[in-house]
C-alpha cells in the first residue's frame, strides 16, 4: 500500500496501475465466499496442497488493542504509540491521503474507528469532526490502521483476511506485509481497492524485482478471502482460494514481515472522495489469521 508512503515503508504504491493479464479470465466468475455466520475454520492445507500450522489467527470476538505492551494491534505505523500526535505515524504523506488514523488515545478526542459486533472487526472512516480540526493537523478524515508490528512478525507463510470492501469514491481499503526491521521496500500487497469493491488489486514491492499491479474482478458486496502464499521461490496470490498470480520471490524478500489492514481514503490513485461517497465509510473484517508451512 506504500505508494511512496514515507521514508521507511510503503513506496508504497508505485507499482498499483491495474495490469490486466490472466487473472481477469481466471477471476471473473468468482463469488463470494460464505455470509461472516458461515465464516470457514482455520485451513489445514494451503490451496497448493501443502500442510499448514496455524502462528496466528484473530476472530475479532474482541479488539485486543497494543497498548502499555500487551495486546495484538498496533494503531499507528511503525513503532507509534496509541496517544503519539506525530502526523508521520498517523497517515502516509507520500501518497497524499487525506485521512489520518486515530484511536481512542489520540489526542484525548476520545475518536475510535473501530467496533466489534458478532465476530466481526468494522474500520469506519469518518468525515472529521470540525471541532478537532487543529488536534487533527487539519486532515479533513479520520480513518482506522491496525498492524502486529509490535506483536506478530513471520518469515514465509501462507496469510490470509476475510472481509467485505466499501464502495464509494475515495476509499483504499488495504491488507498487506511489511518488513519486521522497519525498512522498505520489500512489501507484499495482498489485497487493495479503490472505492469499487468488485474489483481489488495485487502486487509487490521490491528493489530488486520490478511488479506490475493486476486487477483481479470479484463478486461486489461479498465477504471475500484475500490471501498470499510466500516462500523462498515464490509469492502467489489467492482470492477464495484460486490462484490469481504468481511471481519469484524478489532477493530482498526473505525476513519476517508483519500484517497491516486499514481503511486510507484520497491520494493520487483512489481520487478524493465527494459527495457520493458514503460516510461513515465501513471496511469489514472477520478474521485474519497466518500460518507455517509444516513438514
Amino acid at each position: 500500500m506504500l505508494t511512496a508512503r514515507n521514508g521507511a515503508g510503503r513506496g508504497w504504491g508505485g507499482g498499483k496501475l491495474a495490469a490486466l493479464g490472466l487473472a481477469l479470465a481466471l477471476a471473473a466468475c468468482l463469488k463470494g465466499s460464505p455470509p461472516a455466520a458461515a465464516a470457514t475454520a482455520p485451513l489445514a492445507r494451503a490451496p497448493d496442497g501443502r500442510p499448514l500450522a496455524m502462528t496466528f489467527s484473530d476472530d475479532f470476538d474482541s479488539f485486543r488493542r497494543w497498548s502499555g505492551g500487551k495486546g495484538v494491534w498496533r494503531t499507528t505505523f511503525r513503532d507509534g504509540k496509541s496517544g503519539d500526535d506525530d502526523v508521520e505515524v498517523r497517515t502516509l504523506r507520500n501518497n497524499k491521503e487525506a485521512q489520518l488514523y486515530v484511536d481512542p488515545e489520540y489526542a484525548r478526542l476520545g475518536l475510535d474507528p473501530f467496533r466489534i459486533h458478532g465476530g466481526l472487526l468494522e474500520i469506519r472512516a469518518e468525515r472529521a469532526p470540525l471541532q478537532a480540526a487543529s488536534a487533527l493537523h487539519g486532515y479533513r478524515y479520520v480513518s482506522g490502521l491496525i498492524t502486529t508490528q509490535p506483536s506478530f512478525s513471520q518469515t514465509y507463510g501462507y496469510f490470509e483476511m476475510r472481509a467485505k470492501l466499501p464502495a464509494g469514491k475515495g476509499l483504499w481499503p488495504a491488507f498487506w506485509l511489511l518488513p519486521k526491521d522497519l525498512s522498505w521496500p520489500p512489501e507484499i500487497d495482498v489485497m487493495e481497492s479503490v472505492g469499487d469493491p468488485s474489483k481489488y488489486y495485487v502486487t509487490l514491492h521490491s528493489k530488486a524485482e520490478d511488479d506490475h499491479g493486476l486487477e483481479v474482478p470479484i463478486g461486489a458486496g461479498d465477504f471475500h478471502v484475500f490471501s498470499v502464499s510466500w516462500d523462498a521461490k515464490n509469492v502467489v496470490w489467492y482470492v477464495d482460494g484460486r490462484e490469481v498470480k504468481r511471481r519469484p520471490t524478489p532477493a530482498d524478500m526473505h525476513k519476517p514481515m508483519y500484517l497491516l489492514a486499514n481503511l486510507a481514503l484520497g491520494g493520487g490513485w483512489a481520487g478524493d472522495p465527494d459527495a457520493t461517497t458514503p460516510f461513515p465509510a465501513v471496511f469489514t473484517i472477520d478474521y485474519i489469521r497466518a500460518y507455517r508451512f509444516a513438514p
